[in-house]
Formats: C-alpha cells, structure tokens, sequence
C-alpha cells in the first residue's frame, strides 16, 4: 500500500495529495482537492482512514475520508468552533479529536455529531 503526504496550501484554498518513496524519501504529486476556507492544519487519524482540516478564513474543522488505494478525499463532515482552530491532534486511539483555538471554550464533541463517522 502507498504512503501519501498531505500539504494544505492556505492561499490556494487546496489540499496536495503526494505519494512518497519509502527507500529514497521522494515525493510525487497524485492530486489536488480544492477546499475552500482557507485549509491550514492536518490530523490524520492513527488508523490513516480519516484527514482532518482546521481553516484558517472560516471557523471550521472538516473531516474526509481517505481513499487507501488513491490517497484521495471525501468530505464526510464537518463543525464550527467559535474561532478557527490553533492546533489540531488525535488521541492515540483515533477516538478523540483535540482542538484547540483562542481563549474561548468549546465543548468539541458535545456539537460535532457530523464528524463522528469520519473517525470509527
């Protein structure tokens, strides 16, 4: 199975999708997902079926499903925080998303119904 790299280019408002070669560290461009808002930080889940997107122009966090054998992605959801998240991370067990942004607090999994299937 290929290992894929993926690079969110804010500016692009794009998510790079690359393969990478296990013996010489090379990289190969595969595909790029638009993605609007402004996609800055990624999370993958440690199962590598899920990405995890914090826009940066908009206050949100989605989440996409990743195609094992193309590396590609499916929007399977997606939550508004108050404001844009700072830092992003699973637990270890890949049942949790972390979250974190400005001073405001936000009770992440009480309202993000739409990215629990993103993350079994």
């Amino acid at each position: 199975m290929p290992s894929y790299v993926y690079v969110a280019t804010q500016d692009e408002n794009q998510i790079v999708v690359l393969t990478i070669n296990g013996e010489t560290g090379g990289l190969t461009p595969q595909a790029q997902v638009p993605l609007p808002g402004g996609p800055s930080l990624l999370a993958i889940s440690p199962n590598r079926h899920c990405l995890y997107v914090g826009h940066r122009e908009v206050p949100e966090i989605s989440s996409h499903r990743i195609d094992p054998g193309t590396g590609g992605l499916t929007r399977t959801g997606s939550v508004s925080p108050p404001d844009p998240p700072g830092f992003l991370a699973t637990d270890r067990s890949g049942r949790y998303l972390l979250a974190a942004g400005s001073v405001a607090k936000f009770d992440f999994w009480a309202k993000s119904k739409n990215l629990v299937s993103g993350i079994q």
